[in-house]
Formats: structure tokens, sequence, C-alpha cells
């Protein structure tokens, strides 16, 4: 199972474990809710750290990933003297500023 799903499956347990207490113990409609989110959060952050810390290392890695490959891009874009249109924007951009600095 991704971490992205393990973390999400075990927050909505959470979730759902401590509204089924609050119902067992007579809490109705609007507090029981309330009691729900605020037990489940505080507990989630007390018990999942472990499935918190591999979702954040596996975003850590995509991230790393997906900052590679633009580089390559950008250097393959580079060497072959292609530009695009973001790179041309950018560029007049960066003249115009140059211009009224002075």
């Amino acid at each position: 199972m991704s971490p992205y799903a393990r973390y999400a499956v075990l927050r909505i347990l959470l979730f759902a474990v401590v509204l089924l207490i609050g119902y067992a113990v007579g809490m109705r409609e609007f507090l029981l809710i309330v009691f729900a989110l605020v037990v489940s959060a505080v507990l989630s952050y007390l018990l999942l750290g472990g499935p918190r810390q591999a979702l954040v290392e596996r975003l850590q890695q995509r991230t790393a990933r997906r900052h590679e490959r633009a580089v390559e891009r950008q250097a393959q874009r580079e060497a072959s003297g292609r530009r695009t249109r973001s790179d041309e924007d950018n560029a007049a951009e960066d003249a115009e500023d140059e211009s009224r600095r002075g």
C-alpha cells in the first residue's frame, strides 16, 4: 500500500473510532463532530508518526525527481539553443526590469 493511502486510511479509521467512542458516551451532533476532529487530530499526531514520516519521505523523493527532470530539460533546451515561450517571456521581463533600473 502506498504511503499516501496508508496514512489516509489510518487517519480515517482513527477518526471513526473516536467518533464511535464519543457517540457511545452520549455525545451527539455538533459536539460529537468537534470532539472527534480534535481528538483524532491529536491522536494522529501522537500515534501516526511513522506513517507520516514515510509519506513525507515519499513526497521529498518525488519533488527531488521532478526538480532533477526540470533541470535536465532546461539544460537540454539551453544546449540545443531552443527557447520556449516561457524563456522568451522571462527574458523580456528581465530586460524591462533592467531598463527601469538603469
